[in-house]
């Protein structure tokens, strides 16, 4: 099957830019996070682009795609690279480690937060990979949640807080906890469609069982 055709905003490319070659993990050439690729070019391109992986393949740089990101966002200058996640209702900032704190300079700061309330609405998720942390960022906080794996998610929910209010919990899965099948179950709507009355019944109890985990 052919990989679907991805259309870039007007008037931009990856000219002059391998950020992704380092910031993101390429696990098929055994390649970490935050480490040149050593198949590349840097600040010319790929060395194997013909015969580059499918996880490169499959990559879209959120500032190729989306024409809300704005153009400041190119990363070869920013040395932020954005992801961005549909299935999971996700967008990632990975963030060069020379430069930290080139997140939480404007406008970058100012976008992201846009993005963070926006997200609010949707029960959506936007974090900051910063080094080794990941950062999950409210429209009024940001959460350092540590160490993520690539094979574990974030569930974000909300939970009522000691004094009546309520607050958001940031919960580290492993994606092949049994709890996330569960939860598709509940929430898909088409699967839900197609589920009997006591496999319904069952994914509940799994869900309960782990929500009373983490009260």
């Amino acid at each position: 099957m052919n990989a679907p055709i991805v259309n870039y905003v007007e008037g931009r490319s990856c000219d002059g830019c391998t950020m992704c070659c380092k910031l993101l993990r390429i696990e098929s050439l055994d390649k970490p996070r935050l480490q040149w690729c050593s198949h590349c070019d840097i600040g010319a391109g790929c060395k194997i682009y013909q015969e580059r992986p499918r996880e490169c393949r499959d990559f879209d740089c959120g500032y190729l795609i989306d024409a809300n990101i704005g153009a400041h966002w190119k990363p070869a200058n920013t040395k932020m690279v954005i992801s961005l996640s549909p299935e999971f209702n996700r967008l990632v900032v990975y963030v060069d480690p020379d430069r930290p704190d080139a997140w939480r300079k404007q406008p970058f700061y100012s976008d992201i937060k846009s993005w963070a309330r926006t997200a609010a609405q949707h029960r959506g998720q936007v974090l900051v990979s910063q080094g080794r942390d990941t950062i999950a960022v409210m429209p009024d906080s940001e959460t350092n949640l540590g160490p993520v794996r690539d094979d574990q998610l974030i569930i974000t929910r909300r939970r009522r807080g000691a004094g009546g209010g309520t607050q958001m919990q940031h919960i580290i899965v492993d994606k092949d906890d049994p709890v996330l099948d569960a939860m598709r179950v509940l929430k898909d709507g088409e699967v839900a469609k197609t589920a009997s009355p006591d496999e319904l019944a069952q994914a509940q109890r799994v869900v309960d069982a782990w929500l009373a985990q983490h009260n």
